[in-house]
């Protein structure tokens, strides 16, 4: 069986990884489970034909497979695919891949590619299904009041969400547990750098102050948190300036604007609606210097609030006309 995973979810990779995992004969483990680098494409392919000794399955697994930079060579070494035992799981791990290349045709032509890629951050509805789930593999018995926060506090984050969940399974020992409980064993920590973009596009200075205080008082590094808003900021400046210039049609809009899914565009548009392009400009510009000036190590952490004041002052007259 020849597997390709791709996408950036490592908690489900890992997850299929250990479903091979744990089809092997665990006496044999040293001798039947093999990892690579991709640099070593022709060890791997070795081991992969060698039947295992145990009589039973062998996994090998080729990690950090950048399809781009494999050439002939590497091509060559996979001319051993179709003959590659029944008994072997060979799988190989991505980032991303390029659909277009031949050696990715070659490998899906034996093979098959699972393409396993996080829950977008702001599809907390996809997030709140998958949390509730795991939460029902667990026995784990939780109100929808309780999911959602999850949803909220954790973000897509779903290694984090199996801790969580972990640790909330033995503390309730099979019992219910309410919301309160729940806010008080697991802080919201994911979404709140986002909820300060959105603060700060919003012209709410108290929830920006607010949330400033909490994420300082967290030991939150000053340049992840202006690192997200610029992100957060540089897409709705993007996606504002592609309407502007009469482009509609979303696919072509998530491409120019390096929007991953084009169903994001939905949401999108409704919050940069209200928002002047000549605003997002300076919101963007303000951030750019800002980050440059922590970076060179000009910007104190008591400073950073002043600064995100200001910007989120520009968006204020949005609201009061």
């Amino acid at each position: 069986m020849i597997i390709l995973l791709t996408g950036d979810d490592q908690f489900a990779i890992r997850q299929k990884l250990e479903q091979y995992k744990a089809e092997l004969d665990s006496q044999w483990l040293e001798l039947c489970y093999h990892r690579f680098p991709s640099s070593a494409l022709e060890q791997a392919m070795s081991a992969a034909r060698t039947p295992s000794l145990s009589g039973g399955k062998r996994l090998v697994v080729v990690e950090d497979c950048n399809l781009k930079q494999w050439g002939d060579t590497q091509l060559e070494s996979l001319r051993y695919l179709a003959q590659m035992p029944d008994s072997t799981t060979l799988v190989f791990l991505a980032t991303n891949v390029d659909k277009r290349l031949k050696i990715y045709k070659h490998l899906i032509k034996y093979g098959q590619c699972f393409e396993l890629s996080l829950i977008p951050p702001w599809r907390t509805d996809l997030i709140a299904e998958a949390i509730a789930t795991q939460a029902k593999q667990m026995k784990l018995r939780l109100p929808k009041d309780v999911v959602a926060y999850l949803a909220e506090a954790i973000g897509n984050d779903m290694t984090r969400a199996a801790s969580e969940l972990r640790k909330l399974a033995i503390y309730t020992n099979g019992q219910p547990i309410g919301l309160a409980e729940v806010q008080s064993l697991i802080p919201c920590q994911t979404q709140s750098n986002l909820q300060l973009a959105e603060a700060v596009r919003n012209g709410e200075s108290e929830t920006v102050v607010r949330l400033i205080d909490e994420l300082l008082a967290r030991s939150e590094p000053m340049l992840v948190m202006v690192a997200t808003l610029l992100t957060q900021f540089r897409t709705w400046l993007w996606v504002k300036s592609a309407l502007a210039s009469g482009i509609q049609n979303n696919t072509e809009i998530a491409q120019l604007c390096n929007v991953g899914n084009p169903n994001r565009l939905y949401y999108l548009r409704q919050e940069v609606a209200t928002m002047p392009l000549r605003t997002l400009i300076q919101a963007v510009t303000k951030l750019v210097d800002l980050e440059m000036l922590i970076k060179q190590g000009a910007v104190q952490a008591n400073a950073i609030m002043p600064s995100l004041l200001a910007i989120a002052r520009l968006f204020q007259p949005i609201h009061s006309k």
